[in-house]
């Protein structure tokens, strides 16, 4: 999997800040990493309720 960053949608974005700073990069990663491996080409939060769970772990 390369290296190269995910465009984020705004809603997205909006969740992702949602989330406590001290984990945020750490989600941020593993979010994009999961939406590369689906095939996604921008993270989306209706990609990111679908996969919730599996996610989240």
């Amino acid at each position: 999997m390369n290296n190269e960053l995910l465009p984020w949608d705004e809603e997205a974005l909006k969740r992702l800040e949602k989330i406590p700073v001290f984990v945020r990069h750490m989600a941020k990663s593993k979010i994009e990493q999961a939406a590369k491996a689906a095939g996604e080409s921008t993270v989306t939060v209706a990609f990111m309720d679908a996969n919730k769970a599996k996610l989240m772990g």
